[in-house]
């Protein structure tokens, strides 16, 4: 169910939750990291949606400026009331949470798509 303006996002569903993939192994450059804010912000605002599942499962490595697009999205979904989990957090990614200590604190995430929906079904926004 992928957008045609989309290249760094694709969009599944799981249990009636959009799964938001992100579709690149690194979140390095300031250009993509800004490419990616922005398609986000695109898919929010096209779809109306405001929750979701965010897979990073294809992500092997995000500088901590990355972590700029997480806090963002964060952020503009507090607004819309709403709120993300997500799944598929490698380890290295995980080591860049733990780092900056934004790891369970700030944002929750879950071993795949089905328990990330379950654990939106749980929990209001």
């Amino acid at each position: 169910m992928s957008h045609p303006a989309f290249q760094l996002i694709r969009v599944d569903s799981q249990d009636g939750y959009p799964v938001v993939a992100i579709q690149c192994t690194e979140l390095r450059a300031d250009a993509m990291i800004a490419r990616l804010e922005k398609e986000l912000e695109d898919y929010l605002t096209s779809s109306g949606v405001n929750q979701f599942v965010l897979d990073l499962s294809p992500v092997h490595f995000m500088a901590s400026s990355g972590l700029r697009v997480l806090i963002v999205l964060r952020k503009r979904l507090h607004e819309l009331g709403g709120r993300f989990t997500m799944c598929g957090v490698h380890p290295h990614v995980a080591s860049v949470f733990k780092t900056t200590r934004l790891f369970t604190e700030s944002f929750d995430y879950l071993p795949d798509a089905a328990a990330a929906a379950e654990q939106l079904k749980k929990s209001p926004a």
